[in-house]
This record gives structure tokens, C-alpha cells and sequence, in this order.
């Protein structure tokens, strides 16, 4: 079977495709939706309400924008190129996505400002250079890892740019000409909307003045119904004013956030990423001939001690095949034996849950155990992921690494609606595999206080009565 590789096309080939991604039908029917959240402030009545309204609706609608957003490059990066392809699945970890991007540019921010409050602008006109270069390769970080901290860490922005190589500075003059773009048609539409609008409200506000100053009733009464229609038409001026500029801000950022994705999917090899879906013009079906053979030769070269290696080859196998779910976890087991801890971490992120569905708990949790001896704060990304690992490893008769699943659920996912099951299954877990009696019960009491109508209560308070009881018999004196 013929299975050379069909180059990614670069980005710098797809940029008109770039411009086209937001509209996508799924796509453009956001934009307009949340570019018409702020022009809603536009009906309020006073102008500092109007002001004040628009400013807290538009922080809103960016909330739901850079949400999308996120996902945009998240689900390019594994070679999804159109809405269409987007897993149908609720990614929880997007949900925070927005804070911290807020974060990722505020505090760079902040930064910039101190150098240039204690050092002068000089060499904060440098630092903001620095920051201005390596924010896209810090977004790609963000967005992958879930990570705010990780994404301001330098050296991880720094490995990234180095990873991608040159192509990241024409990445950085493509983003600085669509930035300068989205700027210069977002000022176009301010002076030939709200301007005006301005300057009409500023001549008004001067001829009423005068009249007043001369005491001039009549031109005053005019003046002041002038006024009065002005500021009927004015809203709706302003709601459009209002949609159009934010309109097309969104417009630029989906662009934006669709070109990071695909950057990460051209170079995923390079950083370590895996991708789910087969390059274009590839067959993902595989003989069982093709597979072994692959296992006879892969075991080969391991015997030879050529890592790398077996290492691409089975990498290649389990790409060209993104089902097979044994071709995945033989890469797996490789990237642990040869040391690639980041890699190890990000593909079995998409290998446990494939593990799980397919019935494969217990090779799920020992893909797990892999994960967290290199990086102890290994986890899944979404809720309903790790307490489906928890039950399978308790299934499989391993409460300890059930109970280090379930550790830092709170706060990995807040308020989430399976909090409540967690702690019910954590307290099971230490009462009835640990014996942790004690902290179970501390667990259960917790989730009764919180959760005091959730179903799984009456279930909580009977295991909390069993472990008083317990504690009672073992303090009883023994009959004399």
C-alpha cells in the first residue's frame, strides 16, 4: 500500500481561505449575533448609560466570541478546516477560555507599562516589540495546554517560534497587516458614523448655550426640540455604528484564530501535536498484514536500540489510521520509552477517552499512570473524561489511582454539574475500597451541604450513617 505522505499546504498558500473562513454559515451567524449584543446599549437613554451599556454588553459579546474563537483554533490545529468538521462535543475547558486570554494580554500589559513607569519609554517601545512577537506563539500555547501560567511562561513561546522556524515571521507580518487592516477600516467606519453623529450632537449642545446666554426663548424651545429628534435618530444610528465596528472586529479575530490553528496543524510534528483527522489525499484504512508488519518491524528496531525510529514509524501507523486505537496505544508506550513527556501528555488526551468508549479501561488508567509519572499534574481536559476514568480504574480494582484522578476536580473545573457525583464517588471510593473512613465522611458532608437536592443525597446520608456505626462499634468496649 502506497503511503507517502501528502504534504500539508503552507499557510502562507491558504491566506484567501483564511478571509472566507468566517463565512461559514456556523461562523457568521455568531458574528452577527454577538456584534448585536453591544448595539443593544445604543437604545438606552442617556449617554452615559448608552456609554456604559455598550461597554458592558461588548465585554459580554467577547466573551462569547473569544469562546468560539478559541475552538476555531483548537479544532483546526487537529486538521478539522471547516466548521463542518468540529467535534459536536461541549468542550468544557473552553468555557474559561476567555478570562484567560484577557489574562494573557492584561498582563504582558501591565508589564510593558512598569518598564516604562521605572525605565523609560525606550526600552519599553523594546519590551512591547518582544511582546507584541511572541503573543501569537503565546495564544497557540493557551489554547492548547488550558494553561494561563504556561502560556506566560517565555520558554515555552520561545520553543514554540523556534519549533516553526522562519515561517513564524511571516506568521507575525501577516498578523500585523490583518491588525492594521482591521484597524484601519474599524477607524473608516467611526468617522463616517459616530463622528459626525458627534460633531451634530457638540453644535446642537452650543446653539442651545447660546440661546440660553441670550436669553432667547424661542430659539431655546427650537434648540431643544432639535435636540429631541436628534437623539431619537441618533440610537439607531448608534446601534448600527455600534454592529458594524464590532462586526468587523470579530470578523479579523476569527481570521486570526483560524491562521494560528492551521499554523499549529502545518508544524504538529514539530511541536509534538497530534492531529485526528488524516492529511488530505492519505488512506487511513490499514491491513492486519500492513499492521503486522509494522509490529515485527518496529520491534525490530527496537532491538537495534533505534528509538527515533520505531518512534516515526509508529507514529505514522497510528496517524494514517486515527481508529485504531492498538496502533495508538503502541505509540504511547513509545513516546514514554523515549522520553517525550510532552508529547506523551498531549496525545494520550485524545487516546484515554477513545480507550474508555472502546471498553479498554484498564489499559485507559495505565495510560494515565504513564502520564502523571512524567508530569504529576497531568489531567484530562474535560469533567465528564476523568470521571469516566475514576469509575474504570475503580472498576478495574484500583482505588488509589481512581482517588489521584478525581484530586484537584474542584478545581480544575469549578461549579461543574458533575461535581456533585465526584464527590459521591470519591467518598465511596475512601469508605468502601480505603477504608479513609474519616475523610469520606468529611467528603459526603460536604456534598449534602452543597448539593442538598442533587439524587445522589439519600444514597450519601445512608454511606454516612454506615460509617457512624462503624465508628461506634470500634469504640464499644469489649463485653467483660
Amino acid at each position: 500500500m502506497d503511503r507517502a505522505l501528502a504534504p500539508i499546504p503552507p499557510f502562507w498558500t491558504r491566506v484567501p481561505r483564511f478571509f472566507l473562513f468566517p463565512m461559514y454559515p456556523q461562523a457568521i451567524l455568531r458574528v452577527l449575533l454577538f456584534s448585536a449584543i453591544p448595539a443593544l446599549g445604543a437604545y438606552a437613554n442617556h449617554p452615559v448609560a448608552m456609554v456604559l451599556a455598550i461597554g458592558g454588553l461588548s465585554l459580554l459579546a467577547w466573551i462569547f466570541m473569544l469562546r468560539y474563537g478559541s475552538r476555531v483554533l483548537s479544532e483546526t490545529a487537529l486538521g478539522r478546516l471547516s466548521p463542518t468538521e468540529f467535534s459536536p462535543l461541549e468542550d468544557d475547558a473552553m468555557r474559561a477560555m476567555p478570562y484567560k486570554i484577557f489574562g494573557l494580554f492584561l498582563i504582558p500589559g501591565l508589564l510593558v507599562g512598569f518598564v516604562a513607569g521605572f525605565f523609560g519609554n525606550g526600552l519599553a517601545q523594546v519590551a512591547n516589540f518582544l511582546v507584541t512577537v511572541v503573543t501569537p506563539a503565546a495564544l497557540m500555547g493557551l489554547i492548547i495546554s488550558g494553561s494561563l501560567l504556561t502560556a506566560l511562561d517565555p520558554t515555552v513561546a520561545v520553543s514554540t517560534i523556534s519549533r516553526i522556524g522562519k515561517p513564524y515571521v511571516l506568521l507575525c507580518v501577516f498578523l500585523f497587516c490583518l491588525s492594521g487592516g482591521q484597524m484601519f477600516l474599524i477607524g473608516a467606519s467611526l468617522e463616517h458614523t459616530l463622528v459626525p453623529l458627534g460633531e451634530q450632537w457638540e453644535a446642537l449642545q452650543i446653539s442651545l448655550q447660546d440661546a440660553a446666554a441670550r436669553q432667547d426663548a424661542t430659539a431655546f424651545q427650537a434648540g431643544m426640540a432639535e435636540l429631541r429628534d436628534f437623539s431619537e435618530r441618533m440610537h439607531t444610528r448608534v446601534a448600527g455604528a455600534v454592529l458594524l465596528m464590532t462586526g468587523l472586529a470579530m470578523y479579523f479575530t476569527l481570521i486570526a484564530f483560524n491562521m494560528l490553528g492551521y499554523v499549529l496543524y502545518q508544524f504538529h510534528e514539530a511541536l509534538g501535536l497530534e492531529v485526528d483527522a488524516p492529511r488530505r489525499g492519505q488512506t487511513a484504512s490499514r491491513t492486519t498484514t500492513a499492521e503486522n508488519e509494522d509490529d515485527r518491524r518496529i520491534a525490530q528496531l527496537i532491538g537495534e536500540g533505534n528509538i527515533q525510529d520505531a518512534l516515526d514509524m509508529a507514529y505514522e501507523a497510528q496517524r494514517l489510521d486515527h481508529d485504531n486505537i492498538p496502533a495508538m496505544e503502541r505509540y504511547n508506550k513509545l513516546l514514554f520509552l523515549a522520553g517525550k513527556d510532552e508529547r506523551l501528555c498531549n496525545h494520550a488526551l485524545r487516546l484515554i477517552p477513545r480507550m474508555i468508549d472502546a471498553g479498554k479501561t484498564q489499559a485507559a488508567v495505565d495510560v494515565w499512570k504513564r502520564c502523571r509519572e512524567r508530569n504529576p499534574a497531568f489531567r484530562l481536559e474535560r469533567a465528564s473524561e476523568v470521571m469516566a476514568l475514576a469509575q474504570a480504574a475503580r472498576t478495574e480494582r484500583d482505588p488509589k489511582a481512581a482517588i489521584g484522578i478525581l484530586n484537584g476536580f474542584e478545581k480544575a473545573f469549578g461549579p461543574h454539574a458533575l461535581l456533585a457525583e465526584a464527590y459521591f464517588l470519591g467518598g465511596r471510593i475512601l469508605c468502601e475500597d480505603l477504608g479513609r473512613d474519616d475523610v469520606a465522611d468529611q467528603m459526603l458532608r460536604t456534598l449534602i451541604r452543597r448539593f442538598p437536592d442533587h439524587v445522589r443525597v439519600p444514597e450519601a446520608r445512608q454511606l454516612r450513617t454506615v460509617i457512624a456505626q462503624m465508628k461506634a462499634q470500634a469504640v464499644r468496649p469489649a463485653p467483660g
